[in-house]
């Protein structure tokens, strides 16, 4: 019996390997380049052509292609028709990627992800609550302050998980800190099943304690109370919670 069709086998194989080598490579070689490129816009943040960066940087077009794609999709480089490229504001980077988690949340395949970003969320909503009463605008303060009159008075479920939802990615807006203000990513959209004429829940008494005591704190600054606001409400919010509170 011939052999020829093992040796096909094998050599299909051996070629598949190379090539992932080949594209491993490449990712890394793109990688190294995108740390270099934001060092060479101007004082405007303005990048050469791609043409000009590949010939100072000696690499292919194409290889620069590649580490400026990398560079767009994580917030560091914007490139406009007929404007050009230039670097973002360092503190407009991505530090979290919010597209992988994104499609990590749409997929809704593994439990143990949202597990993981509620305990996430549980640790540090605190903290970007105490952060939000103490440094935000009156513009982040008046978006904390809307989300919770919303809530309180929705009378519909989709104006109600709207509300919740503003709530806490304005609290997390609101932190001066770099990687809080990221984590408005790890707050679920809307359930895209969720029923329009639904009416909202009812809203204890202790959920609404929770809320004025939240609000009131960050209108007034109290970091103290504003944490201590944030996870009561938390117990209400956060994914297997229960919803229990003492009233």
């Amino acid at each position: 019996m011939s052999d020829r069709p093992n040796d096909s086998v094998a050599l299909e194989g051996a070629l598949c390997a190379q090539w992932r080598v080949f594209g491993l490579r490449a990712r890394a070689a793109a990688d190294r380049l995108a740390e270099r490129i934001p060092a060479l816009c101007d004082a405007t943040g303005a990048l050469p052509t791609q043409e000009i960066l590949a010939q100072v940087l000696g690499v292919s077009r194409a290889l620069l292609r590649e580490a400026v794609s990398r560079l767009v999709a994580r917030g560091v480089v914007d490139v406009r028709t007929k404007v050009g490229s230039r670097v973002v504001d360092e503190r407009q980077w991505q530090l979290v990627d919010r597209h992988v988690v994104g499609w990590r949340l749409a997929r809704a395949t593994d439990p143990d992800f949202l597990a993981n970003i509620t305990e996430i969320r549980r640790v540090l909503e605190p903290l970007a609550a105490a952060d939000a009463a103490q440094h935000a605008s009156p513009e982040q303060r008046a978006r904390i302050t809307f989300a919770s009159a919303m809530r309180l008075s929705a009378t519909s479920l989709a104006d109600y998980a709207i509300a919740r939802r503003q709530l806490h990615v304005a609290l997390l807006a609101a932190s001066p800190n770099q990687f809080l203000q990221q984590l408005t990513c790890l707050v679920p959209p809307l359930d895209s099943g969720l029923d329009p004429t639904a009416p909202a829940p009812a809203i204890s008494e202790a959920e609404r304690r929770a809320l004025v005591q939240l609000e009131a704190a960050i209108r007034d600054a109290d970091a103290v109370v504003a944490r201590e606001g944030i996870e009561r409400l938390n117990k209400w919010d956060l994914p297997n919670a229960g919803g229990q509170v003492d009233a």
